[in-house]
């Protein structure tokens, strides 16, 4: 054995890795000060709920809670309605009934736009402290592969676009560590865009879509 065959490092055997422990490296490693600020964005998402679900009732009539409650509603509804999948109106279809009843479409868009992001944290949160349930569904490795290849843009796609999958994406943007303010920027700029959309389409259409309605019915 020569001079130049010592200076080689001798490889160790590598194992075959179990499609288990695949997930686990694919998996964002948490350092402490991760896990640190994993909880204090834990605790301010459960403050942010608590309270709001404490200062708001859940209504039994949505279109009469809009007139009573006003903008301060619409933010409420927001809030409540992406972070809760049983809230019976989600923020940007209360600006559209908002609007409808007369409030400014600017506003309630801008409103229900912010309300919405700050409820997406909690999908967020969910994701961020390590291993996600849900990557054993397919649908879910697909959105999380898109959010592996796009980032930003699909965060902005997800909440632009009225879907179902939304709740996945955020939850797969905390599972892969994306910056939050990043991700907040991002799902804010589209949520906004969904919310205008509705409430400026709330303004122009709900009095002539309630009309035809008691027309059939």
């Amino acid at each position: 054995m020569n001079s130049k065959e010592l200076d080689k490092p001798v490889e160790e055997e590598k194992s075959p890795v179990s499609p288990d422990e695949q997930t686990s490296v694919q998996t964002p490693s948490i350092s402490r000060k991760s896990q640190v600020k994993y909880i204090i964005l834990l605790v301010a998402a459960v403050l942010v709920m608590v309270l709001v679900s404490v200062l708001v009732q859940r209504p039994d009539n949505p279109e009469e809670y809009l007139k009573t409650s006003g903008y301060i509603g619409i933010f409420a509804m927001a809030v409540i309605g992406s972070a809760s999948p049983v809230w019976p109106l989600p923020g940007s279809w209360a600006a559209f009934i908002a609007a409808g009843l007369g409030l400014n479409p600017l506003y309630l868009g801008l409103l229900a736009g912010i309300g919405e992001s700050i409820g997406e944290l909690s999908g967020y949160t969910a994701g961020y402290g390590g291993q996600v349930a849900l990557r054993k569904f397919k649908q879910y490795q697909k959105i999380e592969n898109w959010m592996k290849k796009y980032g930003g843009p699909a965060i902005f796609l997800f909440s632009a676009i009225p879907n179902f999958f939304i709740k996945a994406a955020t939850i797969a943007a905390g599972g892969l560590h994306y910056p939050i303010w990043k991700f907040f920027i991002f799902c804010w700029a589209g949520k906004t865009v969904k919310s205008l959309a509705f409430a400026f389409a709330g303004y122009g259409l709900f009095d002539r879509i309630k009309r035809l309605i008691d027309n059939i019915f």
